[in-house]
């Protein structure tokens, strides 16, 4: 095995032998070749194993897969052992069912070595990228992801945005080993590990980011985790020729986003538990405020903190969701800031 590759890539799999190949191949086909593979299975039960042990033999200086241990049950978590293992100064993540285009690590490492320049290897670094999003057939859906959520990575710095929405995917990301050593311990109310990373990276760290798409994000029956969409008012209100299906699409858009706005609260506590001494006042102020719009007995205290700091998300619907559940949040006595 390679002993000090410069970019370990941490692959965590779970029944994902329909579209492994591709992605295992498209990373060997990558122009930077100074690599390792470090992968992890999640108890698949289909032919998952199978092929990764066949990768594990036919590269055995450059891809390995860690011994069979009790499955954790989710991505994040398959994510994090994954990480827990990691050895290497450089770290990419890989889901099991993308294809990465030929320059992905080419191009993000060119951004990384400009970060390191500039900041050194002792400050948290990320660099993460576009991505092209495909269906099962590698048919384009659409040409930016980015653009189709309306991201704009260059906020990435305003931490008001990632406490809210994750603006980093995963699967395009780089990170410096400070980043990964500040990542762990991962706290159970992190919503996912790209999520979290992005949160430290806005607070304490730099980053890059490379606007061309370097990863076809593969959209199908099977996905885990998607892109979801952004509801719209036009999109929602057109539906109302059909009012029993708007209704209900209406609801489960509301509910699904109280639901990540308490996720996004509890994941926000968390930050302040474990790195509240390591945070710039500034920022520190910003996540206390965000709290406060979930602990203020006062409606229009929650109100007005939420747009003073500007906590909002994509799309009208998703902050009018926001407004509409701090206006009826109910605060218990002991819970109020």
């Amino acid at each position: 095995m390679t002993s000090d590759p410069e970019i370990e890539i941490l692959l965590a799999t779970y029944n994902g032998e329909r579209f492994l190949r591709e992605q295992i191949d498209s990373i060997f086909a990558q122009d930077f070749q100074n690599i390792r593979v470090l992968a992890r299975d999640d108890g698949s039960t289909d032919g998952t194993i199978e092929i990764l042990n066949e990768y594990a033999a036919r590269f055995p200086d450059r891809f390995e897969l860690m011994p069979p241990s009790k499955a954790t049950g989710s991505p994040k978590c398959n994510f994090l052992r994954l990480m827990k293992a990691s050895t290497a100064n450089r770290i990419c993540f890989a889901d099991q069912d993308d294809i990465w285009l030929p320059d992905k690590l080419s191009a993000t490492k060119r951004a990384m070595d400009i970060l390191e320049f500039q900041w050194g290897e002792s400050i948290p670094l990320l660099v993460f990228t576009d991505l092209r999003v495909v269906d099962d057939k590698l048919t384009v859906i659409h040409e930016s992801f980015w653009a189709h959520m309306g991201i704009n990575p260059g906020r990435l710095d305003r931490l008001a945005e990632p406490l809210v929405q994750g603006s980093v995917t995963g699967c395009t990301a780089m990170l410096n080993r400070r980043l990964l050593e500040l990542a762990l311990p991962m706290p159970e109310e992190a919503t996912m590990h790209d999520r979290w990373i992005g949160l430290l990276v806005s607070g304490m760290g730099k980053f890059n980011f490379v606007r061309v798409p370097t990863v076809l994000y593969r959209q199908h029956d099977g996905n885990v985790l998607g892109i979801g969409e952004v509801p719209q008012a036009r999109s929602l209100l057109q539906r109302f020729l059909h009012p029993r299906v708007a209704c209900r699409q209406f609801i489960f858009a509301a509910h699904s986003h109280f639901v990540q706005w308490k996720y996004s609260q509890e994941q926000a506590a968390a930050f302040v538990r474990l790195h509240a001494a390591e945070l710039p006042q500034d920022k520190l102020a910003v996540v206390l405020a965000y709290l406060k719009c979930g602990t203020s007995r006062s409606r229009w205290v929650r109100i007005a903190t939420f747009v003073r700091y500007g906590f909002y998300c994509q799309g009208i619907l998703p902050n009018l969701f926001s407004l509409f559940h701090l206006w009826n949040l109910k605060v218990d006595a002991h819970e109020a800031a």
